[in-house]
This record gives structure tokens, C-alpha cells and sequence, in this order.
């Protein structure tokens, strides 16, 4: 192969389950090498191998031209190897500075004792910052920081500790247009340092722009690698599912029908002011906007998490000044939450349990919750949106497009009129975001409003009726689907107006 990283007939068995099945995997010094495929194709498995969390049942790894052994993750950190992983892992209480160097603070000798050098370490800090042009100060507290911003400092800390090889797991999940361009400076200017990047991801359009390598897996097989230049998004699609999907965003023709929802003059503590709009029977209505916009906050007023509010929320006609949870759900509004699905389901409990707990009274009886009858019932929707998982699986055993249905089936469950569905297909490979897509048209199809908020712009141009773009708490344009694209959103969603205003 002849690559700075050569990982070599890699296999690994759990459970007597063939995980990587000879899987030779290279990765070129200075270079993005993008690693791809379906949930549960294997890419975690490998990258854990190489970061000493895995032992692997049998194969070799090579970096430099060098047989090397990792039996454990301070082996990895010896030899150069950083994971950066999707969930963050920094101390929010502690800086900047405090958290790239912790545990190898620089130290001041002196004939009495050793302290800790401050002034090396803001210096030090400083100098990375600089590096990768970023206008953040080294004291700043972790926790007031971006999501984005976290993720650079993440970069560096692993750079602070020479590392040569650093693994990036889904880095842009989280972020918006304008924190993903931020993040692809920083990576090219970490390139530039000869540092071997890999970089898993589920948006394609992202490795191709800024992958130069891409290497796919399928069942724990490899099966393409090759320059980025050699192939399109189509063929990497084909090369991942093993056939092609003849439409990755499947928006159908759906009737609109009366309005069901109306947001008057709603504002928030300052950071929502004057949102005005409607959302009407069979509709997919889309919210975008950057980091900072207000569209997750939008959510949580409409849903009653954060409150009160000054203006009115309109559910079927009916007014409301005041809005909780409990009366959203009661009155057929729910909140499909979260960038990940921590916050929408109850870890260590079955699918059955996470998909009735929103709807209890239906699977009781004289106040007792009978058990048949809710796995009868969860059984229902499990076929209907193909999660392929017994009623009684324990949810954390489920992948994470499989977990995304289940937090759907679980408002579906409530027959919810108006659904608010927050980053819909966030971390989650092509083939379940198609699914999920699917789910979206049955709801609307059977009568109900979709709210879609997303950052993924492609997703929302190809699946929402009409666009909402936030800025600063207010919504500054909303499109219809024939009228937007990428460019005109990012316009109003950093700030422009309508020169027809």
C-alpha cells in the first residue's frame, strides 16, 4: 500500500458475529481520507481497533513503514493516534488552555516546589489559536463556548500531544453551514502540518469537498477505495447500500389542506422576537438558520419547555398564551427532539416501553399498565416503520437510525396532529434517512403538519413545502420550495434582507 497508516486483514468477531471481515484500510499522511458506510457497516469497530479500545481478533497495523502494537488507548496516544469523537469529550467547567493541556501542564521548578507555568500555557494556547485563525480568548471557559468552537479545541488538544493521526467521528453534526466552512479551514490548515486525517461522516456532499480519499465498508467488508476525484456521490451512495436509491430526498405531492397551526407576534426573553407563521394540514414546513438563530428555541417555546411568551399559539383554532408540555401533547403537538437520541428515549428499557410511555392510558388497565397489550400495540408500529427489532429489545442495544424511528413511533403513538421534528436525520447514514424521509410523507399523508427544523440545507430544499430562515431571533424570509436554494438561504440566515422590504 504504501501509506503512512496501512491497517492489514484486519478481523474482529463479537460473539462469534464477523464484525470486519479482512478489512485492509490505508490512510496517506497530510491527507482527509474519508471513511464511509451504513450504520453498523463497521467504521466504529475499525477506528476503535486503531485507537487501543478494541483488540483486534487477528490482522496487523503499520504506521511509517513500522509494525506497531496497540493493546490499549494510552498505546494509541503513544503512538500518535487521536480520536475525536461525536459526543463531546472536554471538562465544561475548566478553559480553554486548562483543557488542552490538562494533565501536562507545563511546570515551573523551583527549589521548593513544582508549580504550574500559566503564562507557557496561555502562550502555547494562544499560538494554536492564532494558528488556525480563531479570535477566541485561551480563558475562555469551555462550557460558553459554540459547539464548533468545542470542536476546535478538541483539534487542538490532540495536536498539543503530537498526535499524527487524528480520527474524526462525525465532526459536523452538529454545526451549521457557517461552523462547517470554520471547521474546514481548521482541518486544512491541520493537514498542512503533514497530520493524517480520518473522517467519518454521513453527508456526502462534505467529503466530497473536503475528503481526498474515501474508502467504503459494507457488512465489515471493504468495498471501495479510491481517489475522491474517481467518484460521484451516486456511486459512493451505491458502493454504501449495495444498490441505488432512486431518490434520496422522496418528497411526494400531498394535498394541503386548512391551516392547524398559527405562531402571532410570539416573542422570548429577547432572544425570539415577533415570529409570525402558519403550518397547514399535510404540509412539511421547514426551519433553518445558523448557530445563534433561535430555531431550537423556537421549538422549545411552541412546546412549552421554555416559557412564557408574549403573543399567541394557535392549535387547531384554538388560542393559547400559556403553553407546557402536557398541554401541547394533549392538544396533539409534540416535539420529535434532538441532535442525537439521548433526549428522546429511556436508556435500559425495552423499544415497547420507550414507544408507550407517551401514551400510557392507552395500555392500561384500572390504572396498571398491561403488558400485552403494549407490546401488541408497539409491535403495530415497529413493522409499519420497519425498525426490524423485537418489542422487547432494550434500547440501547439499537442503532442509531433504528433509535430515530423508535422516538417517531413514540409520538405516533400519541395520533399527534402537529409534529415539531428537530434535526430529523442528524448522525445517521443514507439508507435510514431515506426511511425516516418515508415516515415524514406517511405522517403528512395521513393529515398531520410536519415542522422540520434541520441545518442539512440539501434536506430541507428537498423535503420542505415552504423554508423559514431565522437570523438573530426573528425570521427574516420564508421561501417556498420552488423558489429557494442554498445560496439565498445562507444569505438571510447570516443576516441580508429582502431588498423588497
Amino acid at each position: 500500500m504504501g501509506s503512512f497508516l496501512e491497517m492489514r486483514k484486519i478481523i474482529k468477531l463479537f460473539n462469534n458475529n464477523m464484525v470486519l471481515n479482512n478489512i485492509d484500510f490505508c490512510a496517506d499522511k497530510g491527507k482527509v481520507n474519508a471513511l464511509v458506510g451504513e450504520n453498523g457497516a463497521g467504521k466504529s469497530t475499525l477506528m476503535k481497533i486503531l485507537a487501543g479500545l478494541y483488540p483486534p481478533d487477528s490482522g496487523e497495523i503499520f504506521i511509517d513503514g513500522k509494525k506497531v502494537s496497540i493493546n490499549n488507548p494510552k498505546q494509541a496516544q503513544e503512538l500518535g493516534i487521536a480520536m475525536i469523537y461525536q459526543e463531546m469529550r472536554l471538562f465544561p467547567d475548566l478553559n480553554i488552555a486548562e483543557n488542552i493541556f490538562i494533565r501536562r501542564e507545563p511546570m515551573k521548578n523551583s527549589k521548593l516546589v513544582r508549580r504550574i507555568d500559566w503564562d507557557v500555557m496561555y502562550k502555547k494556547t494562544q499560538k494554536y489559536l492564532d494558528y488556525f485563525d480563531l479570535k477566541i480568548n485561551p480563558h475562555t471557559q469551555v462550557n460558553t463556548l459554540s459547539i464548533a468552537q468545542q470542536k476546535f479545541v478538541e483539534i487542538i488538544r490532540a495536536l498539543s500531544r503530537n498526535a499524527n493521526i487524528i480520527i474524526m467521528d462525525e465532526p459536523t453534526s452538529a454545526l451549521t453551514e457557517k461552523e462547517i466552512d470554520v471547521l474546514f479551514k481548521v482541518i486544512n490548515n491541520t493537514k498542512k502540518l503533514g497530520v493524517t486525517i480520518i473522517y467519518i461522516s454521513h453527508r456526502l456532499e462534505e467529503i466530497k469537498k473536503i475528503a481526498d480519499r474515501v474508502t467504503v465498508i459494507r457488512d465489515g467488508k471493504l468495498i471501495e477505495s479510491c481517489s475522491i476525484d474517481e467518484v460521484d456521490i451516486n456511486q459512493i451512495v451505491k458502493a454504501m447500500v449495495g444498490k441505488e436509491l432512486e431518490d434520496r430526498y422522496p418528497k411526494l405531492k400531498v394535498k394541503i389542506g386548512r391551516e392547524i397551526f398559527r405562531v402571532q407576534s410570539l416573542g422570548f426573553g429577547g432572544r425570539l422576537t415577533d415570529i409570525n407563521f402558519t403550518a397547514r394540514k399535510g404540509e412539511i414546513l421547514g426551519i433553518t438558520g445558523l448557530s445563534g438563530s433561535g430555531r431550537r428555541t423556537l421549538a422549545r417555546v411552541l412546546f412549552g419547555i421554555n416559557g412564557p411568551y408574549e403573543g399567541q399559539i394557535y392549535l387547531n383554532g384554538r388560542v393559547f398564551r400559556y403553553m407546557t408540555p402536557y398541554i401541547a401533547k394533549m392538544n396533539g403537538l409534540c416535539y420529535v427532539t434532538g441532535i442525537g437520541t439521548d433526549e428522546g428515549l429511556i436508556p435500559d428499557v425495552t423499544v415497547a416501553e420507550n414507544i408507550t410511555i407517551t401514551n400510557l392510558k392507552r395500555v392500561s388497565r384500572m390504572g396498571f399498565i398491561d403488558r400485552n397489550t403494549e407490546y401488541d400495540s408497539s409491535k403495530d408500529l415497529i413493522e409499519r416503520l420497519e425498525i426490524g427489532e423485537s418489542e422487547r429489545e432494550i434500547i440501547d442495544n439499537l442503532s442509531g437510525g433504528k433509535q430515530k424511528k423508535v422516538i417517531f413511533a413514540k409520538w405516533l403513538f400519541t395520533n399527534a396532529k402537529v409534529l415539531i421534528i428537530d434535526e430529523p436525520t442528524a448522525g445517521i447514514d443514507i439508507g435510514s434517512k431515506v426511511d425516516i424521509y418515508n415516515i415524514i410523507n406517511e405522517l403528512v399523508l395521513s393529515g398531520a403538519c410536519v415542522i422540520m427544523i434541520s441545518s442539512d440545507l440539501p434536506e430541507v430544499i428537498g423535503m420542505c413545502d415552504r423554508i423559514i430562515v431565522m437570523f438573530n431571533g426573528e425570521i427574516r424570509k420564508i421561501f417556498n420550495r420552488e423558489e429557494a436554494s442554498q445560496e439565498k438561504i445562507l444569505y438571510f440566515a447570516s443576516g441580508g434582507k429582502d431588498t423588497m422590504e
